[in-house]
């Protein structure tokens, strides 16, 4: 096993592994990284369903998404990130971060981690990044730090529900009566979040899902959550991946936002299984 930097920001690379057979010290190592890096790439993968989801199961008890349309059949822990289309329709989640979010923030229990499989690539486009939270935190003015300590942010899967952002074309068909049927309850998580693990804190918001600051006047919180989500997306802070077939990497919801970055051609493919780990109540 090899364990090699991706950026100054965050994320690494592990090679020399399958991850489908690695034995109790390789995951132990495994673990580690992921805990040290916020991001890692196992590179080369060649994982049948059933490999993608007993590896991550090694990692916890795993989420079946609300989103149950594009979920893969007869392995619903999968969910199909995908452009490809059947009866003109996309088998999958053709839009799947669009905006930058922490997955599954809007649950009572939100993530703790999520693993992405490449089976097809597209040529041009379709690369995705990941921003450092545990930076964002750290480098915010001690004003800041002190003005946000112990505020909580109420956070909505419901599009409808949020200004900063539109509703995806994929969508729009029925979105509104779509989201007020699948979407749970608000939920409200701490703005800054203690990763139970390393014991480090971390910005917790991001524009997809958090609506607003609960401790705060309307306008003032607003502006407060434009302000930090400003803050938390600097390049400085980003790891840009771009995709090779049989890349798997898996990420830490607890610690970073990802961004799809989109641009791929009409005629491209990109699909890709996915799967996310869940997690504890944030603290």
């Amino acid at each position: 096993m090899r364990i090699d930097r991706l950026s100054d920001a965050l994320g690494a690379e592990i090679s020399g592994i399958d991850v489908a057979r690695l034995d109790e010290p390789g995951f132990a190592a495994v673990r580690e990284a992921f805990h040290e890096h916020q991001v890692v790439v196992f590179r080369d993968q060649d994982l049948s369903v059933e490999d993608h989801i007993a590896f991550s199961r090694r990692f916890g008890d795993l989420e079946i998404h609300i989103s149950t349309d594009s979920l893969l059949k007869d392995h619903q822990e999968i969910l199909l990130v995908s452009n490809k289309k059947e009866n003109g329709k996309y088998i999958g989640v053709e839009n799947a971060g669009d905006e930058w979010h922490s997955d599954l923030s809007y649950m009572p229990k939100p993530s703790l981690g999520s693993l992405l499989y490449a089976l097809e690539i597209s040529e041009v486009g379709g690369d995705t990044e990941w921003s450092n939270m545990y930076t964002a935190y750290e480098t915010l003015p001690e004003a800041t730090k002190r003005r946000i300590e112990g505020l909580t942010a109420r956070h909505s899967f419901n599009r409808f529900r949020n200004k900063r952002v539109t509703i995806p074309e994929q969508r729009k068909e029925g979105a509104k009566e779509r989201y007020e049927k699948i979407s749970p309850p608000d939920v409200i998580h701490p703005v800054v979040r203690t990763h139970e693990t390393t014991g480090r804190k971390a910005l917790y918001v991001s524009p997809r899902f958090t609506i607003g600051i609960e401790d705060l006047p309307e306008d003032e919180g607003q502006a407060l959550l434009d302000e930090l989500i400003e803050h938390s997306v600097q390049r400085d802070f980003v790891y840009h991946h771009k995709w090779r077939l049989g890349d798997l990497l898996l990420w830490d919801n607890r610690c970073t936002l990802h961004l799809a970055c989109r641009g791929i051609p009409e005629g491209q493919i990109r699909h890709m299984h996915r799967t996310t780990v869940s997690g504890g109540v944030p603290f």
